[in-house]
């Protein structure tokens, strides 16, 4: 995806300042996704689960700008807590990750049509690029 304004530099090399909201039930990927977004300057929220990402959305008093979650997870499926959470907060953006294979994705609900996806493992360089793609998008 080419960026459309020819004076902004790529989508790779831009900070951010929006605000992520980071759903895993793996603590280390969890942990380096956060990281790594606040090394690029956006600000983060991290919940573990559906219930702290609910939480964080129903009480953060700014906008969260994008939904970061992790497609395969114990209780609900991350394209699932998109649609529950996109509902409280309508511009809510929504980028899913996972490590898994296309087929698994894809049942658990996520096709590349209609979802932003990134394959995991999450890097310093494909996390902050991906983000900022989906952030950019109109």
């Amino acid at each position: 995806m080419q960026d459309s304004n020819p004076s902004l530099p790529p989508a790779s090399s831009r900070r951010g300042s929006e605000t992520v909201l980071v759903v895993d039930d793996d603590a280390v990927v969890r942990g380096a996704a956060c990281n790594i977004l606040r090394r690029n300057g956006y600000r983060v929220l991290e919940a573990h689960d559906q219930h702290q990402a609910q939480q964080h959305s129903q009480t953060y008093p700014g906008t969260i700008h994008l939904l970061l979650t992790d497609v395969v997870m114990p209780q609900i499926s991350g394209p699932e807590l998109a649609k529950q959470l996109t509902a409280i907060r309508p511009a809510m953006k929504v980028l899913c990750m996972s490590g898994y294979t296309d087929d698994s994705i894809v049942r658990h609900g996520v096709s590349e049509d209609e979802i932003a996806f990134l394959q995991k493992p999450i890097t310093t360089q494909n996390l902050p690029a991906k983000v900022r793609e989906v952030l950019d998008m109109s």
